[in-house]
Formats: C-alpha cells, structure tokens, sequence
C-alpha cells in the first residue's frame, strides 16, 4: 500500500491525518473515465461514517489537543467543514490486498465528503486545490475534477453545492446521489446521528473477506497471532460514536452472532486490556500515556453485544498531539534531507549556493522546491532576480507545509564552504547540515546563518529543550544540552579533523 500513501505527500498527508481525529478514511479503485483494475461495481458500502468537524472545533477536546497550531492550510479549511460523510466497500477477497503492485490502484471503494456552508469556504477549498494539483477537468454541471500525481484510480472534486469530495473512480460522482451502504450499515449509522462523530460497520457482509483472510492467517501468521483470527468470525456488526460533553468518550457497540460469541468476544478484549497493561510497565511519557488509555477502557456484555467505553482524559491528547508535532517535524526536516540529496545527484552539487545564472539572494529552500513536490511554485520562481524582486516578491507569502505553517521557517542551512561530498572529510554523518529550530526567516529569502549563530543557539538550549539538526548524510536526529559544546562545535566543521564523540 506504500504507492497510495505517495499519494498524499505533503498536504494531502497532513489533511488526512488531521481527519483521522475522527474519519475513518481508506481508499479504493474503478474507473470510469481512466483505467480500471478491479471490479467495475463495488456494491453497497461496509462501512459508513460521518463527522462534524465544526462541532468538533468548539470542543475542549479540541482545545486541549491544540490541533490548529499543526495544520497546513488545506487542513484548516477542511475543519471547517459542517458535515463529513464516507463509505468504504471493501473488497470479496483477502487476495486482493495481497496482490497489489506498485503503481495499481487500491484494493477497495470508497468516498468521503466535506459539506460546507458558505461560497467563501469553497472557493478556498479550490484554490487550495489548483495550488496542489495538476490535472485539472471541469464539467457542464458545475463540478470540477482534480487529479494528483501517482493517484491511479482516484479523484478529488468540486461541487456547485459546496461539496469537496475525496473518492475512488468505482463511485462515480451523480449529482444528488452518494453510494448505497448495506442496510445493517446505513441502519446502525442513523443511530449515531446524534454525535459529533460515528462509525458502522458491518461485518457479516464482508464474510468471504474475512474467511479468506482468516485462511491465509493459518497459513502465515505466528502462533500468538493465530489465537485471534476466530475474533471477527464471532462479529455481526460495529457500531461507535464519539461523545465531547462532559467529558471526550468513544463508546463501541459489538453485535455478536450469539451470547456464547458474545462472552468470547469480551474473554478476547479483556484479556487484550490485561495484556497492554502488563507492558505499560514502569515509567516515562509514552508508558503513562497507555497506562490511562487502557486504565480508561470498560467492558461490559449484555446478552449477544459487548459494550466497550473508552474514557479519554485530555491531557492525553495533549500528550499525544505533542508527540504527533514531534513525528512532524522529524518527517518533514527527513523530506528536505532527501531533497538535498536528489539535488545533488541531478546537479553534482548541493543547493546551498547558487548555481550558474542564479541569484544569490534567494534561498536554497526554493531550489529544492522540486523534490518536495512542489515543481508547479518552482517553476513560476524567476531564479535570476533577489527573492524580494518584483517577480518572485509574491511568492513569499505561500505556505510550504515542510518549511512550517506560515511563510517563516526556522529551517536554516549552516554556512559552510561545502559545495559536494569531497569537501566533508569529517564525514557526512557527523556534519551538520541544517539546523530546524532557528529563528524564523521568510522561506524564499537567502538569510545567513553562521557557525556563531548556530552556537549561540545551542548555548541558549535549556533543560528539557531540543534541536533539531540534518546532517549531510540524510539523517535527522535531536540534540539537547547534555551534548558537549565541543561535540557540537566539531559537528559544525565539514573538515576540522576532530574526533567526535557522540
């Protein structure tokens, strides 16, 4: 599934996994207008959700978790949204998640739907969109189709009535239609209508799915792995909602074949919860944060459904949106390392000083633009002129989600004479090649920063704080101040011959 993930580098990553809060999102195939690879009718949906994520917004759930100050602009105006609703269809066989290839499409429907209120909203949502996108196809009937690079059998759209949909081809879009669930699905939804978020599932429809994948289990799973395969065999359906008021609770309602199915269920649970807790052993962050999760976890069966609440304290989500900041950073600091890299070898140099009929009065920051994804904002950058000139001013003010949340970034490469491999004979891996925490400077603009300057950034670190440093090699790591300041200085040097202790 690696090739479908590509799909949405950038900001369409950090859109989906801003909804993943409260959508369950998949992807699927079809095709009507391009290339199919799998069934032409999906059939009724699995699956179904909704979400509100206006509702969702005024909550201290969402206050506490901060997510705002994490979103890229794409992101922001999707929580916007006054409803969200999505299907997944999946597929009949196991087989068909086990023979997909790199570059085919994915192995199952589906189509989520952000409604939204006002003409403003949308035409951001658009604007958004043509900035991110390069396949561009507007119809008759007011909707407009927009197709991103490497998503086979996939689309995003349009709508006249304010809707933005995220969809495979295998449900096409008809105006004032959206795809049928099967009636255990559509029913158990309507029953979560109340919520800010919920979820359906129905399982028994997806039968041959699971039998196939149970039968594969037995072939290829670990023995440890093989005492659950039974579990979803015992299942007739999932209901879950999401409650924020008095306090932020997921409750799940599991529909079991029978009373003996549904005991089993419950043993299988509980024994799970006793086991997570078993290894949420002894002490730090990660380890208090699971301890209250599964501390949060009740289980209760009446006759043939298990009743599972999930209680979720908000300094959790504080504690996890921390973390997920932090996963962030390092990702995107990793995807400008690997960007340095794949300019080096288009280029026989880094991009750290200007190249042939370049101006040195603009970043390096937007010579990498193209292995960002971001070839489409490059090539309007007039490479010869200051980042401050007339033609390429403008551009100062677009937001590249890698660089931050704003045109300010505190990426900054730390000035050195290195212009290719040969010049570190310190060696890649212990050279500093960028530093992320820097003050911030417009993204377009050539702003120096210094071996003193990323000293007295280093001196200035206090007890708990951290940097985050790229070093020639590709790799990102974080430093603190228990790092020697020599360590430090020598790691600035591409060719000081120092022995580094790390």
């Amino acid at each position: 599934m690696k090739s479908y993930a590509s799909v949405f580098r950038g900001n369409f990553s950090k859109m989906l996994w801003a909804m993943k809060l409260f959508v369950v999102l998949s992807v699927g195939v079809g095709i009507e207008t391009r290339q199919c690879h799998a069934q032409s009718d999906p059939g009724p949906a699995n699956i179904g959700f909704h979400a509100e994520p206006s509702r969702i917004r005024d909550s201290n759930f969402y206050k506490a978790i901060q997510l705002e100050q994490t979103l890229d602009p794409m992101s922001k105006l999707l929580w916007q949204a006054a409803k969200v609703k999505g299907v997944v269809a999946l597929p009949g066989s196991f087989e068909d998640f086990l023979e997909v290839g790199p570059g085919d499409p994915p192995p199952f429907h589906f189509r989520i739907e952000f409604e939204f209120k006002t003409d403003k909203q949308m035409e951001a949502v658009k604007e958004q969109l043509n900035s991110m996108t390069d396949d561009v196809e507007e119809k008759n009937d007011g909707v407009t189709y927009y197709y991103p690079r490497g998503a086979e059998g996939m689309y995003l759209a349009t709508t006249k009535d304010r809707r933005f949909v995220l969809s495979t081809d295998g449900f096409p879009l008809e105006s004032g239609k959206f795809p049928k669930m099967t009636d255990v699905a559509e029913q158990l939804l309507k029953e979560t209508a109340k919520s800010p978020a919920g979820v359906a599932i129905d399982i028994r429809s997806a039968a041959k799915l699971i039998a196939s994948g149970v039968e594969f289990g037995q072939e290829n799973f670990p023995p440890q792995a093989k005492a659950y395969l039974d579990l979803p065999e015992q299942m007739n359906s999932i209901r879950a909602d999401l409650t924020l008021v008095p306090q932020t609770e997921a409750k799940a309602v599991i529909d079991c074949r029978d009373e003996e199915a549904a005991k089993f269920v419950l043993e299988t649970i509980d024994g799970l919860v006793a086991m997570g807790k078993t290894f949420a052993a002894g002490n730090g962050p990660d380890i208090e944060i699971q301890k209250k999760l599964l501390a949060g976890i009740k289980t209760k069966a009446e006759g043939k459904q298990v009743l599972v609440t999930m209680l979720v304290p908000l300094d959790v989500f504080a504690k996890l949106r921390e973390q997920a900041e932090e996963v962030t950073v390092m990702n995107d600091v990793k995807q400008v390392a690997l960007s340095m890299h794949n300019y080096y070898e288009v280029n026989r140099r880094f991009p750290f000083h200007a190249g042939p009929d370049e101006s040195d009065d603009i970043s390096w920051r937007v010579r990498v633009l193209p292995y960002l994804d971001q070839n489409n904002l490059f090539q309007q950058f007039d490479l010869t002129q200051p980042w401050d000139s007339e033609a390429n001013r403008k551009f100062s003010e677009v937001v590249v989600a890698t660089y931050g949340d704003s045109n300010q970034t505190g990426l900054q490469w730390v000035q050195s004479d290195v212009r290719d491999f040969r010049d570190i004979t310190d060696g890649t891996s212990n050279t500093i090649a960028f530093v992320h925490n820097a003050p911030g400077v417009v993204w377009t603009e050539n702003k120096p920063f210094t071996h003193d300057d990323a000293v007295k950034m280093f001196k200035a670190l206090k007890p708990g704080e951290t940097m985050v440093i790229g070093m020639y090699d590709g790799s990102v790591t974080r430093i603190d101040n228990k790092m020697k300041l020599e360590t430090f200085e020598a790691m600035l040097t591409p060719d000081g011959g120092e022995a580094i202790e790390r």
